[in-house]
């Protein structure tokens, strides 16, 4: 996942979270750590940075690195974690917890708006009771801070030093689990009570068959989060794209006022007639596209070339003949654009293999194309061009049937006419649905 969607998902962590970074390389969570500090610094909190596994240099070059580029206004201490954790020589959890509190009041005393302390305890199995340390630690911690100070925690622990045992406790021990770079909340967390009271099977039970029904949608916020910047950034995109597309119809139908509505037309009447064959979305959506940019090419064509009232000679003829090599070279250097790029090139091929620029012939010429090739046509006969005036519908519906089977697909050309029978059902169409 991308730094800056770690970010956001860091920045939904509320006073009274209790996370826990389960890993088997502190690669695999530096990044998280980073973004985690960083999210807490940006929110005016102070940070406790306890070392441990993490390369403490490489974490805070990256939230340095942030801070600068994006504004912090929090406070980072960075603390070894004999300062933190056994100032003594002990790890005692009651004068740890006693520490936070202590921490916390002095975060907010000082102007912050809370504590973010994270640190990596697996060296405390060191000791004979270790794992039994930890527990008690880490339920005190969810009895006496969550609840009652504006804190969050990360706790860090590397499950290959730990039994699957232990292992099991830990994820009890925490509401919510980072899982490979990704927030989950944790539908197995066992509240305080069941560890102070040694009662875990009864809380196994109840708090399992509870979230159960009650794990809602309110849960997933972490999840939700990147999901919806992820929505923002595709709507985005399709209006970007959209924006661009428009932008180079304006273009084209500034150098050729006789291609005004043109292309429009042309995908409105693609877009239904690919419906009517019960393509894909995809391919609907992509077959629009390509008719709205299937002339793209014709904005290197001379005016005079374009707009010439006669008939056009070879060199003319030839000129004009490019215009598809164009577009399709333009819209090459663009990345998932190959069937829009493929249609653009070869929507003046011909069902018998006469056409231009590549000479293909029946279905050798892509599906997309062949329908574009029908609707060019159309709307071109039936608009003014500066050699003729508009022809009718039912003309232009007779050239299509009589060119059958020679310029155009048969079978495509036989849907065309029972789609848009008579010219009002073509003056009703709407790509509303795209």
């Amino acid at each position: 996942m991308d730094i800056r969607d770690l970010i956001r998902q860091a920045e939904e962590v509320r006073p009274g979270d209790h996370l826990v970074a389960l890993y088997r390389d502190e690669k695999e969570i530096e990044d998280y750590i980073t973004s985690y500090i960083y999210a807490a610094l940006k929110q005016n909190i102070r940070c406790i940075y306890i070392t441990g596994d993490a390369d403490t240099s490489a974490v805070l070059e990256q939230v340095r690195d942030l801070s600068a580029e994006l504004a912090a206004s929090g406070d980072l201490i960075v603390l070894d974690k004999t300062d933190m954790y056994s100032k003594d020589g002990k790890f005692d959890p009651d004068k740890l917890i006693s520490m936070i509190k202590t921490m916390v009041e002095s975060a907010i005393s000082d102007g912050y708006i809370g504590l973010a302390v994270t640190g990596e305890i697996s060296w405390v199995l060191d000791y004979e009771d270790g794992e039994d340390l930890i527990i008690e630690y880490e339920w005190k911690l969810n009895e006496f801070i969550f609840d009652s100070y504006p804190v969050t925690a990360l706790c860090r622990y590397n499950i290959n030093r730990f039994s699957h045992e232990m292992i099991r406790n830990i994820i009890q021990l925490h509401p919510i689990i980072l899982w490979q770079n990704k927030i989950h909340e944790n539908p197995y967390y066992i509240p305080p009570e069941g560890f102070k009271n040694n009662e875990i099977a009864r809380h196994q039970v109840d708090t399992w068959l509870k979230n159960i029904n009650s794990f809602s949608d309110e849960r997933r916020r972490f999840k939700t989060i990147v999901e919806k910047k992820q929505e923002e950034m595709r709507l985005l995109h399709k209006q970007m794209t959209s924006g661009l597309v428009m932008a180079f119809l304006k273009l084209l139908e500034t150098h050729d006022s006789y291609t005004k509505g043109h292309c429009s037309n042309v995908s409105g009447l693609a877009f239904h007639l690919a419906r009517k064959l019960n393509e894909s979305e995809e391919f609907n959506t992509k077959i629009y596209y390509a008719g709205l940019v299937h002339d793209i090419g014709k904005t290197i064509i001379p005016q005079e070339v374009l707009n010439k009232p006669g008939r056009l000679n070879e060199q003319e003829y030839d000129y004009i003949k490019m215009h598809p090599v164009y577009g399709a070279n333009a819209l090459a250097e663009l990345e998932q654009m190959d069937d829009i790029t493929i249609a653009v090139r070869n929507h003046h091929e011909r069902y018998d293999g006469k056409g231009y620029p590549d000479g293909q012939a029946g279905e050798e010429i892509p599906l997309m194309a062949r329908i574009i090739m029908i609707c060019d046509s159309y709307d071109a006969m039936t608009n003014d061009r500066p050699y003729r005036p508009a022809l009718t519908h039912e003309y232009a519906l007779q050239e299509l049937q009589a060119c059958a089977g020679t310029q155009f697909d048969p079978e495509l050309v036989k849907l065309f006419v029972e789609l848009f029978p008579t010219q009002e059902d073509v003056n009703l169409l709407s790509v509303t649905d795209i």
